[in-house]
């Protein structure tokens, strides 16, 4: 008799504790969800590319962290800009990477772009394949990572020269 007594008692306290259980997690979660999406987006590596340079020298990197951001809402969007004509010259999709540090998870990614002459050249008739050869749009470009409806935007500015010339 003395179980089912304890057991009676014990319920209604399960009940209010699964409920404030309940509550709590709601409230999280909506805080959570009324928070936007934030990119910081960093430099990696050279922010100058010299064109007369080795292939190897072309590539742009960036680092890219999110806070606030749901797995759910997918990939973001990165483009490569030529900040003077406002040209977009390249432009894909990124999947953000997930680490765990300690008892937070940080979502993050490593964004890089080779510089080729097909982007970049001025020659509106330009073909690689023709050994024609490319007038090189230099001067200053950005990276650009924003979530896919555009809301959040965060750029690094680079620059393309060319010694050649």
């Amino acid at each position: 008799m003395t179980t089912s007594f304890f057991f009676y008692i014990m319920r209604p306290r399960t009940y209010s504790l699964a409920a404030l259980l309940v509550l709590a997690t709601i409230t999280v979660s909506a805080a959570h969800a009324s928070s936007q999406t934030q990119i910081s987006l960093s430099s990696f590596g050279d922010t100058e590319i010299d064109l007369a340079g080795n292939e190897g020298d072309r590539i742009l990197r960036a680092w890219s962290e999110f806070s606030n951001y749901n797995p759910g809402d997918g990939s973001f969007a990165m483009q490569i800009i030529q900040t003077e004509t406002g040209k977009t010259v390249y432009e894909s999709s990124i999947q953000v990477l997930t680490t765990s540090q300690g008892s937070e998870i940080d979502f993050n990614s490593f964004v890089a772009y080779m510089v080729n002459d097909e982007d970049i050249c001025q020659n509106e008739d330009y073909d690689p394949s023709a050994s024609q050869d490319c007038d090189p749009l230099t001067g200053e470009y950005e990276i650009q990572v924003s979530t896919k409806d555009g809301s959040v935007v965060e750029s690094v500015s680079f620059s393309i020269v060319d010694s050649r010339v």
